[in-house]
């Protein structure tokens, strides 16, 4: 199992905090002390990868406390705090008191005993923990930032989208790709963080082209249907040139036409299999699904799944029919 999931509705109320605590306090290495007990709800997932921990925490008002003696167990890692809604207020020892907010986000180091307050009736974080060891070439860029709150630029959004996409899709991501996507964030946070040129152009790379390339696809599949998709039009969308989504696609051995082209046949193979569409006309389909020409959405679905759009559909419904 790759993702944990603590729950504070999973105590009876009159143990809620005792017990949520002592499961926090083994899992996270902190001392959450509700403002109230009685009515204290807490959400968290912690994902697991090699090299790196993401979480996502939803809670009610609290204090997070990490003694001196649950910071010499955390070991070396930097945690990046990203409030989602509402914010915190942080000081840390060698540090000031400073309030983190949406827009920004706090990079801690692990190993500085620390207290953090909540003081919303509902906080929104996600985490992101990374041994120190894998952002050495950030040198001091890294040290300059640590116990402080920072802006969130571009770099770091491009970094979070990815990492907030790979903690929900974690459990069902194959295991020889579970390391890759921890080293992209591992790239990513390098080139958020400024790093060396030769850091940065390792994160370009790999982790920067990993993510470019996650959104340039579901862009492309949250507009199949439009008659402006092209490579031209993505690139202008995204700001780069065509020449470097045609190589980010050859990357993948395939082209950014037949990509498209792929998932407008699987997209109009979800639609012919849906029951509730089979009043929908063939051409009605085939046009929704972004092609234009009717004689070589036929072929093209044909040499795709071994069989005619009217084939499958009839082949769903049969089955629809059987199953009723």
């Amino acid at each position: 199992m790759r993702l944990f999931s603590l729950s504070a509705s999973q105590f009876e109320p009159e143990v809620r905090a005792s017990a949520f605590q002592d499961a926090v306090a083994s899992m996270c290495k902190l001392d959450i002390q509700p403002q109230d007990a009685g009515t204290f709800r807490s959400e968290t997932t912690i994902g697991l990868l090699p090299g790196l921990m993401t979480g996502q925490t939803t809670h009610s008002a609290c204090t997070a406390v990490r003694t001196a003696t649950l910071a010499a167990e955390t070991g070396d890692n930097v945690m990046v705090h990203v409030p989602v809604s509402n914010g915190f207020s942080m000081q840390q020892q060698g540090g000031h008191s400073v309030t983190c907010r949406p827009g920004e986000l706090y990079l801690d180091p692990n190993e500085m005993p620390g207290v953090a307050a909540f003081h919303a009736e509902q906080t929104s974080v996600f985490y992101l923990s990374i041994p120190r060891a894998r952002l050495l070439s950030a040198g001091a860029s890294l040290n300059d930032v640590l116990r402080s709150t920072i802006a969130v630029t571009p770099q770091w959004r491009l970094l979070l989208a990815y990492a907030r996409s790979l903690h929900a899709e974690l459990e069902s991501l194959p295991a020889a790709q579970v390391g890759q996507c921890a080293e992209h964030i591992h790239d990513l946070t390098l080139m958020a963080l400024g790093a060396s040129r030769e850091a940065e152009e390792t994160a370009r790379g790999r982790g920067v082209r990993a993510a470019r390339l996650k959104a340039i696809k579901a862009d492309i599949d949250a507009h199949l249907a439009s008659p402006l998709l092209s490579v031209d039009w993505i690139a202008g969308r995204h700001g780069i040139s065509p020449r470097y989504i045609r190589a980010l696609f050859a990357g993948e051995a395939t082209t950014f036409r037949d990509h498209v082209a792929a998932r407008r046949l699987l997209h109009s193979h979800r639609l012919l299999c849906d029951p509730a569409r089979s009043a929908t006309s063939i051409t009605e389909i085939a046009l929704s699904s972004g092609f234009g020409d009717l004689s070589w959405f036929n072929s093209s679905f044909r040499r795709a799944f071994g069989a005619t759009p009217s084939e499958v559909r009839a082949a769903a419904i049969a089955e629809a029919f059987a199953g009723d």
